[in-house]
């Protein structure tokens, strides 16, 4: 008998043991990140694309003055291959009161985009190191923050041959061509040049859109 009380002894302590363990959860189970780069030409962005699994969120990137949460940030180590412009670029965040804290929540879910915008200085292509930081939780608890580091791959760009000074002062309409071949055309009063293979019409829309995403 006393065999056997101790055998049960030691499986309650196993099973104990597990539960235990099972019940230890880590940010990185609850969010997933992945990190690539648009590019147009000198024009890029830093993309991430930030997962959690369903009822757990991170905080928004650009919080109110004083909030208590911890927001979500994309650092970018600085090298002399690019300049950041301006900070986290992120889609309108979840609102809600909590009347527990007392305080006003901003937060994404699901799946979020992220952008850094950066202006690239390079001829060569290079990487770009970078660091990812958020804190997760679910409507009764939050995870420790956590931080990881990624890096991305961004091509050099060739410098961009000048352009006449009177060549748009004597444009008519929105489009004009210089001596070379080289095709501009004129989006919200600016003059943009159209990458080879793109058509007027496609970069034209290209570019309006762009616009409204500095917004």
């Amino acid at each position: 008998m006393k065999i056997k009380g101790a055998l049960l002894l030691l499986l309650l302590l196993v099973s104990a043991a597990k539960v235990s363990y099972g019940q230890i959860e880590y940010p990185e189970d609850k969010v997933s990140w992945k990190f690539t780069v648009e590019q147009d030409g000198e024009d890029a962005y830093i993309v991430g694309t930030i997962t959690m699994v369903e009822h757990w969120h991170v905080y928004a990137a650009n919080l109110p003055e004083g909030a208590f949460s911890i927001p979500t940030e994309i650092s970018l180590d600085p090298n002399k291959s690019y300049k950041a412009i301006g900070g986290v670029r992120e889609p309108k965040p979840i609102f809600k009161h909590d009347e527990l804290a007392g305080e006003d929540l901003y937060y994404h879910s699901n799946t979020v985009i992220l952008k850094r915008k950066i202006k690239v200085l390079s001829e060569k292509d290079f990487t770009i190191n970078g660091s990812f930081s958020f804190q997760t939780c679910d409507d009764d608890h939050c995870l420790p923050p956590h931080s990881a580091d990624f890096t991305v791959n961004v091509k050099g760009v060739e410098p961009k041959e000048e352009v006449p000074e009177d060549l748009f002062e004597n444009a008519k309409g929105d489009e004009v061509t210089d001596a070379e071949g080289n095709v501009f055309v004129k989006v919200n009063d600016k003059w943009h040049q159209v990458p080879e293979g793109n058509s007027k019409e496609f970069y034209k829309k290209y570019v309006e859109l762009a616009g409204r995403d500095e917004k």
